[in-house]
């Protein structure tokens, strides 16, 4: 019987403990308080020069987490890149663009509705101030009457995932989505040299290795698991037994971390600092994966109250509130001017004498068979006076009154056939973009087929019957090259008329625009883009168009048409004569022809 009151004791004993671990890991230590509505900001840059097609992922991988937080498909014109407000459960985002010649700036905002009093917003910034620069802005805001947990609200995920895939720099270093193992003695040095570095702004997180590791794999994943969570909040290190103990030598015991055990480093760290100041997590904390997960959000929070506290004052200069302002400014001159020409065509001696037949019950036309002078006098520009009918004529020419019920019953009939056409609308609307869903997740779909199976060394477009005829062209460039290449009104019109003869040699050239081109100019550019075109038989050359140049009006926005496939020579004969001239459409990722297959006539040719 005491053996087994024993047991229970001793099985009560550990449960206590470990509850009072985990309630120890999960708790803030002292110093790391976080004002109410203060503002996270975490500001990357891509290293090199960016092209256009690596600030389209970048945004496309920032509207992923935000579809991935709202829960639901964002609507076709945020994947465009354009502005778009769309509201879901809990959760509303919202999307501004500035886009000139020499700037593109592109943000969006996403508010969490955690509880009816509790609010945490969330921004993301994709800015080109320049051509040779792209900034990446994260903020995240606590906007509740009560202290809500924004942890969850910063997209660590998507910045590790871009950090992965791109090279970024913050502060003039290169952002680590991973943790850095000290496993050498240059390493090491260069680990001490920046803990100590009274310039160093970003924390450290520094994780030991016990000297007797049951489970290598297990200290990994902890590693990998914090190093993703504090992605542009802090960096995470690795420190092998053996290292402990030169730290330990360096910046002495009371401030070292070894046996298993983790440290969070704040920033002015120095060997003169109290141990206080920066946290040590002793390995008996975590018990299993549960406390090391609230050991992990502990370290989250520690990083955001001190990147917030070590934050430059004044304001982030693409935050989504900036850009917005400068977008509505942009939107003003235009929205000025339509309301200029509004008030001029409603105003002056037209809109009085409308008014005036409005309060005297008067129909205009009457009026004018009752005084013509009146209207002649209208018609020449002077001002226009209706003479009031006597008593007798405005009695003989009175309609009887009309029935209130009668009105009443056509006002009803009008209003349920109005509402009939919103809801038929409404549907058909629906119905319309749910196609346009599936018609665009079937492109995404064919295109990543076709890139895994040029990845395997095949094409995708060998097996693509080219036409015969220029009747069934455009036809078949849309079936077959959806989503790559796309033709104008014009360039349709002026294949009705064409005289080429060669009708798959032109195929073959909207092909490799489709293909090898397409491909190069979402990679950023490439030389043998230029010149002579080896895949396709014969002497076919991809030049630009020099003095045929022109501009072209597509998707109510004017492009410069300055390339086109030369086919001939500089023979004029438009049965062996064959010119396609195209342009890049950045914003929808595709080629699109303007103007084919013979030679455009301009000023110089």
């Amino acid at each position: 019987m005491a053996q087994k009151n024993f047991r229970a004791f001793e099985e009560w004993r550990r449960h206590e403990q470990s509850r009072r671990l985990k309630a120890a890991a999960g708790k803030l230590p002292a110093g790391f308080e976080i004002r109410p509505g203060a503002r996270l900001r975490v500001g990357t840059e891509l290293a090199a020069e960016v092209s256009p097609s690596i600030v389209h992922e970048c945004r496309e991988m920032a509207l992923d987490w935000v579809q991935g937080t709202v829960g639901d498909r964002l609507p076709r014109r945020a994947w465009r890149f354009r502005p778009f407000a769309f509201a879901g459960e809990g959760v509303a985002c919202q999307a501004v663009r500035v886009r000139d010649r020499h700037r593109d700036l592109w943000s969006v905002q996403v508010k969490h509705m955690v509880a009816w009093d509790q609010e945490l917003v969330t921004e993301i910034s994709v800015a080109c101030p320049d051509r040779t620069a792209c900034h990446i802005a994260i903020s995240v805001q606590d906007r509740s009457a009560l202290p809500a947990d924004g942890i969850e609200a910063y997209p660590a995920d998507m910045l590790a995932a871009l950090a992965e895939r791109f090279p970024l720099m913050q502060d003039g270093r290169r952002l680590a989505p991973r943790p850095i193992v000290v496993d050498s003695d240059a390493t090491m040095g260069a680990f001490v040299r920046l803990l100590v570095d009274p310039d160093r702004a970003v924390p450290f997180a520094v994780i030991s290795v016990p000297p007797e590791e049951d489970d290598p794999g297990e200290t990994e994943a902890q590693a990998n698991l914090l190093a993703r969570s504090l992605t542009g909040l802090a960096v995470t290190w690795v420190l092998p037994a053996a290292m402990t103990y030169r730290l330990s030598d360096t910046v002495s015991k009371p401030l070292s971390v070894f046996l298993g055990a983790w440290r969070f480093y704040r920033t002015g760290f120095d060997e003169d600092a109290r141990k206080t100041d920066h946290p040590l997590i002793l390995r008996n904390r975590m018990i299993d994966e549960e406390a090391v997960t609230d050991v992990v959000r502990m370290f989250v929070r520690m990083a955001v109250a001190e990147t917030i506290q070590v934050a430059p004052a004044g304001d982030e200069p693409f935050a989504f509130d900036a850009v917005a302002r400068e977008a509505a400014g942009a939107a003003r001159g235009p929205a000025r001017l339509v309301m200029f020409l509004r008030n001029s065509l409603g105003g002056g001696a037209y809109r009085d004498v409308r008014q005036s037949y409005a309060r005297s019950g008067t129909d205009v036309a009457a009026a004018a068979h009752a005084n013509p002078g009146a209207a002649a006098g209208s018609a020449t520009g002077a001002p226009a006076f209706v003479s009031e009918p006597s008593p007798a004529t405005a009695i003989a020419d009175a309609d009887p009154a009309p029935d209130p019920q009668a009105l009443l019953r056509q006002l009803n009939a009008a209003r349920e056939t109005a509402q009939q056409r919103t809801r038929q609308y409404e549907r058909t609307r629906r119905r319309a973009e749910q196609a346009e869903r599936e018609r665009d997740e079937a492109a995404r779909r064919a295109e990543q087929l076709a890139g895994l199976v040029r990845s395997m060394g095949g094409d995708p477009d060998t097996s693509v019957p080219f036409p015969t005829t220029w009747d069934e062209f455009g036809t078949w460039c849309d079936e077959c090259l959806a989503g790559r290449v796309t033709l104008t009104g014009s360039a349709r019109r002026e294949l009705s008329a064409a005289e080429f003869a060669d009708v798959s040699l032109a195929a073959q050239c909207l092909c490799w625009l489709g293909g090898e081109y397409r491909d190069g100019r979402l990679k950023g550019g490439n030389s043998r883009l230029h010149g002579r075109i080896s895949d396709i038989a014969g002497s076919v050359f991809n030049v630009p168009s020099g003095g045929d140049t022109f501009d072209c009006l597509w998707c109510e926005e004017n492009y410069s048409v300055d390339w086109h496939i030369k086919v001939g020579g500089n023979t004029r004969d438009p049965r062996r004569c064959l010119r396609i001239y195209y342009f890049w459409d950045e914003d929808r990722r595709q080629v699109v022809v303007a103007s084919m297959p013979g030679h455009r006539r301009s000023a110089v040719s």
